[in-house]
């Protein structure tokens, strides 16, 4: 038997699969948050498009507080002012914050370094375009602002409407069967029996594929039927299908048995981690991802994580490479002599990564008040406290 491939490699499989970019829809401003922008954002004037001042105070020719110490007033300027007083020589003018400056001005004194009586007495003397924010000086019209394949966040939104920005094009969001098995499993609301267990998987995995960008439109639980499970694949219309579950060697795991009768491309039957070694991703159709995750819960977490989620970038139009971080071990943490291990961390209070103490992949409750995946190579050695990992946080 062929060794399992390591992580890294697993990933590479996966990345040069033969996946489709989601078509483009367009939303308006509020349905935009968290979803990738798929058409350039383009500034529709100069930003700012025109001298605005960056304070409360006074603005004045600088050459005329060169010989004097004080100034009359001319008047006031407020913000979205379109008709300002006329300024003469030897005068300054109040203004406030993001007002237009006079083109004749060309600096503003804040109101701190002055008395604000009339004539206004100046303590200090602004130098040349002091408290002045030029036009065009963030971006000239025609100016790409934010680039396809930017997740629309806070600022991105601030600045579509900048430019007046009511709808935007984006990659629509991929819908997602989801789909759960085994004969022991019974729905939450159900009081199981001695050795039955509750699906927490369904709603977990639901819950992070939506927050990794995915639309999942049909959750299931399957018993374990080998033609039911196959007609529910053949029949799917979504644009990913993720298994959780039923594909170990076991006699009667159905989604193993189903896909294998399947005409389908195995990118990966297996990978050398911990938990989830029994990952597998095919293309079914061509070029729809089928993602058969562990069925034991941290299973199911670490590899929806690892696998399902580059693929869903991938699918919104962004790279695969999910967002790592480097952090230090507070506490030495254990590693498996053969497969490398992604272990639920957290933070302590200093900043430190820590692994908790587990059960094994069906302890799920170790993993609560995690902040995501902690990436520890294979070996046979702890590895020590102070050393540098990467780690993955929650999407």
């Amino acid at each position: 038997m062929a060794a399992l491939p390591d992580y890294p490699d697993a990933f590479q499989s996966i990345r040069t699969g033969p996946w489709r970019t989601s078509p483009i829809e367009t939303v308006g401003l509020a349905e935009a948050p968290g979803r990738v922008l798929a058409e350039p954002l383009l500034a529709d004037r100069d930003l700012p498009p025109f001298d605005r001042s960056a304070m409360d105070g006074y603005a004045v020719r600088s050459k005329d507080l060169e010989e004097a110490d004080s100034l009359p007033s001319a008047g006031f300027i407020a913000a979205g002012d379109s008709d300002p007083p006329e300024v003469p020589s030897g005068y300054c003018v109040g203004i406030a914050t993001g007002a237009p400056v006079p083109p004749q001005l060309d600096a503003v004194a804040p109101h701190e370094w002055t008395d604000r009586g009339d004539p206004v007495s100046f303590e200090r003397k602004p130098e040349t375009g002091n408290a002045i924010h030029h036009r065009g000086s963030d971006a000239s019209a025609g100016d790409e602002l934010v680039s396809s394949g930017t997740r629309m966040g806070p600022v991105e939104i601030g600045l579509a409407a900048t430019v007046g920005t009511r709808s935007i094009p984006v990659y629509r969001r991929p819908t997602i069967m989801l789909l759960s098995s085994g004969d022991e499993v019974v729905a939450i609301d159900v009081k199981p029996g001695p050795s039955q267990i509750r699906n927490s998987n369904l709603p977990m995995i639901a819950h992070l594929l939506e927050r990794m960008g995915g639309d999942v439109i049909d959750e299931q639980w399957l018993p374990d039927d080998v033609a039911l499970t196959r007609r529910t694949l053949e029949t799917c219309e979504a644009d990913m299908i993720i298994t959780i579950g039923g594909i170990s060697a076991g006699d009667r795991d159905a989604f193993k048995e189903a896909i294998d009768s399947l005409q389908t491309t195995m990118l990966l039957k297996g990978a050398a981690i911990q938990p989830g070694r029994p990952i597998q991703v095919a293309a079914i159709n061509g070029n729809r991802p089928l993602i058969s995750l562990p069925g034991n819960p941290v299973s199911a977490l670490a590899t929806a994580c690892l696998f399902a989620w580059p693929i869903l970038r991938m699918m919104q139009g962004l790279t695969p490479d999910l967002p790592w971080s480097r952090g230090v071990l507070s506490e030495s943490a254990g590693r498996h002599r053969s497969r490398r291990r992604f272990r639920p961390v957290k933070r302590d209070g200093q900043g430190g990564l820590v692994v908790p103490h587990w059960q094994g992949s069906g302890d799920l409750s170790h993993a609560t008040d995690t902040i995501g995946l902690a990436d520890l190579a294979a070996g046979e050695q702890m590895i020590e406290e102070g050393t540098p990992v990467n780690w993955l946080p929650w999407p």
